[in-house]
């Protein structure tokens, strides 16, 4: 099926802004796509699908949008201003995860059901890889090898070639992996077992483990900062966050949350830790220079995701009722705005640049 795309005007003119700007926000459930331009904190655009979204990536600085059928076998690229498509790819593998290589040239999808993956490149056959029962996590390294988490093993795929390499050599004893990622300059792969509390660090030259980390279980989603000086990754069931120093592969730092976190990101300049707690309803503030906490807000609402404004002085929260999105000012911490999306139950903001990205 043909993902039909149209963008109508609501509240402003796309073609006045600037890409890099955008956010985009995204529900299983509501066949359009909210474009708000962090500038103005309107909807500048909609736009309407002929079916429901799968998982959606920005490409060139928020100028294009894959979206992924949520109901097909399909990818299709647009132009955020226009809204012309731009390509169209069949996929053989339902695209219930995607991942998109650093070099912008390469779509990876997943169908965790069917143990495969697909690389999809412009110009290129597709490529499928099959016999990855239990896939979970995926994500690329900054050579473009796709690590694929199945089962207690990493898998790591050319993404140009889509050959299998040596993987990563995980204890099946300290369970399934939970999540995967690897630090923006290539050096390291971070492997989480999250449920025995279990984090690894391996060198991706010599695929050899550089350490193994104990930390209070349940483990969440890991986030290397950009650059590449630590990683911080929500322990105790999001009760805690921990620091840990890429240089002495050592936890340099806990610091105590106020409630238990469901999704972070970062916002000024990679220094504020932005965390939200669906229990309380609130987000959470912490400088993370000075590892002292800034503030605790109360949300109208839910929160579900969220993702920080291009310049990151402010911070997109989607809460769990009408597409409403809580605009949060970082640099003098408070809910400064509510914006409407009318998007049905919104669980992801997607930033045309991904820094801070709320996992």
């Amino acid at each position: 099926m043909f993902l039909a795309l149209s963008v109508l005007p609501s509240g402003g003119s796309a073609a006045a802004s600037d890409p890099s700007s955008f956010l985009f926000v995204v529900s299983p459930s509501a066949s359009d796509i909210a474009v708000i331009d962090s500038g103005t904190d309107a909807v500048v655009s909609r736009i309407r699908l002929s079916a429901l979204p799968g998982p959606v990536a920005a490409l060139d600085r928020g100028a294009k949008l894959l979206v992924a059928s949520g109901t097909g076998h399909r990818l299709t690229v647009f132009d955020t201003v226009t809204g012309t498509v731009v390509a169209e790819y069949p996929t053989t593998v339902s695209p219930t995860l995607l991942e998109m290589a650093p070099d912008g040239r390469t779509v990876a999808v997943a169908d965790p059901a069917a143990g495969a993956v697909e690389l999809v490149r412009p110009g290129a056959s597709a490529m499928v890889v099959e016999g990855l029962s239990g896939l979970g996590a995926m994500s690329f390294e900054a050579g473009g090898r796709l690590m694929v988490a199945h089962g207690s093993s990493v898998a790591l795929i050319d993404g140009r070639t889509g050959r299998s390499g040596p993987g990563l050599g995980i204890m099946e004893s300290d369970g399934p992996v939970t999540h995967l990622a690897a630090t923006p300059g290539g050096d390291l792969a971070i492997v989480v077992q999250g449920e025995r509390g279990v984090l690894s660090l391996f060198d991706l030259r010599t695929l050899t483990r550089t350490v193994r980390l104990v930390l209070p279980a349940p483990l969440g989603r890991p986030f290397p900062s950009p650059d590449n000086q630590f990683v911080l990754i929500p322990v105790d069931e999001g009760r805690a966050l921990s620091v840990l120093s890429t240089w002495t592969y050592r936890e340099s730092g806990r610091l105590p949350l106020t409630a238990p976190v469901s999704g972070f990101g970062l916002g000024v300049l990679q220094s504020v830790f932005v965390g939200l707690s669906a229990v309380s309803r609130s987000i959470q503030t912490v400088d993370l220079r000075d590892r002292r906490n800034l503030a605790v807000l109360d949300l109208p609402g839910m929160p579900k995701a969220g993702a920080p404004s291009a310049d990151g002085t402010k911070f997109y929260v989607a809460l769990d009722d009408g597409g409403r999105i809580a605009v949060v000012d970082l640099l003098r911490p408070s809910v400064i705005r509510i914006v409407e999306t009318d998007i049905g139950g919104p669980v992801a903001v997607v930033p045309a640049l991904d820094s801070g990205f709320c996992h």
